[in-house]
């Protein structure tokens, strides 16, 4: 591991970015601190050849500290040529998308997002 691991999340930034298959897509995981000490993440998928957004949706909020949200964060997968993926790191699936339309094909209950905050 080199260096230090960012302890709170300060900025927008991305996490992940991944083309599909064909690179005519392409799907990334952001992260957005909130007020109030929260981190919202956000998964975009974007079409390259057209230069316009087909998705664009909040995943989850978690709390801004170093072992919430490296939970949450997880990991994106193409799992088809045209639908995208999102696990969290405790291997629940999170969201599938169809990325020409951007409709979603799964989605977690909002339930879900408490298992990364304190009680």
């Amino acid at each position: 591991m080199r260096g230090r691991p960012e302890l709170e999340i300060e900025r927008e930034k991305v996490y992940k970015t991944k083309k599909n298959p064909n690179g005519t897509f392409i799907a990334r995981i952001i992260q957005v601190p909130k007020e109030e000490n929260m981190l919202d993440f956000m998964l975009e998928i974007k079409h390259l050849r057209k230069k316009e957004l087909t998705y664009r949706n909040l995943l989850v909020t978690t709390e801004n500290w170093y072992d919430s949200f490296r939970l949450a964060r997880g990991d994106l997968k193409w799992v088809s040529l045209y639908t995208v993926a999102v696990w969290d790191w405790l291997g629940h699936k999170l969201v599938e998308v169809a990325a020409p339309t951007g409709k979603e094909n799964y989605r977690i209950s909002n339930d879900h997002c408490s298992a990364y905050r304190e009680k």
